[in-house]
C-alpha cells in the first residue's frame, strides 16, 4: 500500500504578483496588512496557492470594505 502524499504549493511574491498583474510592492503591502497569510522559511515569505485563490474568490479583500462618512 502506497501513501498519497498532497503538497501544498508555495508561491513567491513574484509569482503572485506576476498572477496578479501588480506591482510585487504591492503584494508586500497586504502581507503588512495582514491580508495575505504567508508561510515563512527563514527570512522569506511564502504565500500557499490556497490561500490566494481564497483571497481572490473573496474579491480581493479578507474584511468587508468600510466607507468613510463625509465630514
Amino acid at each position: 500500500m502506497s501513501a498519497t502524499v498532497t503538497a501544498s504549493r508555495l508561491l513567491t511574491a513574484d509569482q503572485v504578483a506576476e498572477r496578479w498583474q501588480v506591482p510585487k510592492a504591492h503584494v508586500y503591502r497586504l502581507t503588512r496588512e495582514g491580508a495575505l497569510p504567508t508561510v515563512r522559511l527563514g527570512k522569506y515569505c511564502r504565500y500557499r496557492i490556497e490561500a490566494i485563490e481564497a483571497f481572490e474568490a473573496a474579491g480581493g479583500t479578507d474584511r468587508p470594505t468600510t466607507r468613510r462618512e463625509p465630514a
